[in-house]
């Protein structure tokens, strides 16, 4: 009786503990590969083995991609301040970090990663979900941050979302490969169900996904 309550309590301190927002400790700022080598060592993979991101690393995984940097060459243009550059001054790309524990939208501003639920509804934003994968990422772009030189062309804008999502991706891709994680970027999307899995804004758009895991 006793153990069985042990193990309850056990279940129940996971499940509260994965239901919240989680503050990630500060990003590396080396991972012992340089660029050239995280290039050669990449990895794209549909087949992974079980196994989570610890925190650490999901942290320096996720400023790589779309993390906040002071200003230089790379944000001299645009005030959004992003480890990738943005056309205007708006950081119009967001990213939802998704495991079979839950769904997050990573605050790049605050380091954290916001609670959305604690289901997992891979299989819901797209069929090409893998079960085994550590998590999938899904790029959206919202709509209500469109710089005002693109108000007018908004088949234009939705290329350059692309574009800048895709940096973020290749970004995420390289810091994964150096952290010895594989990875793969997939359009297979269904977007009004990730909209609604992801509680996303009225001017949100699902622009695609990449998912990340260990093959070893």
């Amino acid at each position: 009786m006793k153990k069985a309550l042990f193990i309850l309590l056990i279940a129940v301190s996971a499940a509260t503990l994965s239901a919240q927002d989680i503050a990630l400790p500060p990003p590396a700022g080396k991972s012992g590969v340089d660029l050239l080598g995280a290039i050669t060592n990449r990895k794209v993979s549909k087949t992974f083995i079980k196994k989570d991101i610890p925190t650490a690393d999901l942290s320096t995984i996720l400023w790589a991609g779309l993390g906040l940097r002071k200003v230089d060459a790379v944000t001299s243009a645009t005030k959004a301040g992003r480890n990738v550059s943005f056309s205007g001054d708006n950081a119009y790309i967001n990213i939802y970090v998704l495991t079979e524990k839950g769904s997050w939208k990573y605050l790049a501003d605050k380091n954290s990663l916001q609670f959305i639920n604690g289901t997992d509804v891979r299989s819901r934003v797209s069929p090409a979900a893998i079960a085994t994968a550590s998590g999938l990422i899904l790029y959206t772009v919202d709509n209500a941050l469109t710089p005002s030189f693109l108000k007018t062309n908004p088949a234009l804008f939705l290329q350059m979302a692309h574009a800048t999502a895709g940096f973020a991706a290749q970004n995420i891709s390289l810091t994964a490969s150096s952290l010895k994680l594989a990875s793969i970027v997939q359009y297979t999307l269904k977007a009004a169900d990730a909209s609604e899995a992801l509680k996303l804004g009225k001017d949100e758009v699902p622009l695609f996904i990449q998912q990340l895991g260990y093959t070893e």
